[in-house]
């Protein structure tokens, strides 16, 4: 529920809240009535005091609130580290007699996974291609470089020893050399070969991610190398083009040694806890269980696909409708 709070001096709102034993998080935005752009916010909840640091643009709130020379970017996100406190009351019964016992615990951060193959974010595995890459003066083509989500940028500039960098999206922008599908990125191509391909927050959005699979094979020069970045749990996004989540197991199926690949390094990484909104009975113990975020791989091509044995003859046309689209660049 939207809260909207104003004195003499601010104008205060809070649009979503959402918390959990470790902390709390708040959207919103901020105004200041008499000095308008104010110098600094800090947000408290208990002991622990967080300043807001990132700013974001709120045109709605400049527009509704003009008299105050309102900045448009006085939006903003927080999260609060905190330990919540809980006091439980036991009543039971034995033979027509009552009791009670009150217990007070705090709340404690989720315990670590019992996984040999995971990492609280995925930078190390992509690291390891970034070096391989700069190392080797190696051929690179990126999958999906195009800039989509606010605040990101190039990767191009990640990889300065590379010999070339080319960049391939489903739309064009400033980052991107090439426009097509990656369903057929081996036909954009003509007999050029690559030593290096990845991709980040794609395979998701592919149809059809094992073609995709096979047409990466098909670029690469034997022995180059590839990295993919993809989720594991996630929100619905970039609909209706959002089909797909995968395991580092999964990940090893697509990039197996049956279509020409060695698997270098695939894990798993930011660990996370899957919470229901209304609870499921026997699913109590749902947010104890293993589930991340994100799951990554990288591997090498040691052979040639063999098309006689791996084909799939069907086109992203067949099998989407013909009003099915990728959601296109905001204008």
């Amino acid at each position: 529920m939207a809260i909207l709070e104003q004195d003499e001096n601010l104008i205060l709102a809070i649009d979503h809240s959402w918390s959990d034993d470790c902390g709390l998080g708040i959207q919103g935005w901020i105004v200041g009535k008499k000095e308008g752009v104010l110098d600094e916010v800090v947000v408290g909840v208990g002991d622990t005091f967080v300043p807001i640091s990132a700013w974001y643009p709120r045109a709605d709130v400049a527009a509704a609130y003009p008299q105050y020379n309102s900045n448009p970017n006085c939006g903003f996100i927080v999260y609060l580290p905190r330990t919540a406190k809980h006091q439980l009351t036991f009543h039971a019964k034995a033979q027509g007699v009552s009791y009670s016992k009150n217990v007070t615990f705090a709340g404690s951060k989720p315990s670590v996974y019992d996984f040999a193959t995971f990492t609280n974010d995925g930078n190390g595995i992509f690291l390891d291609f970034m070096n391989r890459v700069n190392n080797n003066n190696l051929r690179i083509l990126e999958i999906g470089s195009r800039i989509v989500s606010p605040g990101s940028s190039s990767k191009r500039a990640l990889f300065p020893g590379a010999a070339s960098y080319t960049g391939f999206d489903y739309y064009p922008d400033g980052n991107t050399d090439v426009v097509g599908d990656a369903h057929k990125l081996s036909q954009y191509f003509s007999n050029q070969k690559f030593d290096a391909i990845f991709s980040a927050s794609v395979f998701e959005h592919l149809a059809m991610p094992w073609v995709v699979a096979m047409e990466i094979n098909k670029l690469l020069a034997v022995g180059g190398i590839t990295f993919h970045s993809t989720h594991f749990a996630w929100p619905l996004h970039e609909r209706p083009w959002d089909f797909w989540r995968f395991s580092d197991e999964g990940l090893k199926v697509l990039f197996s040694q049956a279509i020409g690949f060695e698997v270098i390094r695939s894990e798993l990484y930011a660990p996370l806890r899957m919470h229901l909104d209304t609870m499921i009975q026997g699913q109590e113990t749902l947010t104890t269980q293993p589930a991340f975020g994100g799951v990554a791989i990288l591997a090498q091509k040691v052979g040639e696909i063999n098309s006689e044995k791996f084909r799939w003859d069907v086109s992203i046309t067949d099998i989407l409708t013909s009003e099915s689209h990728y959601p296109k660049p905001a204008a």
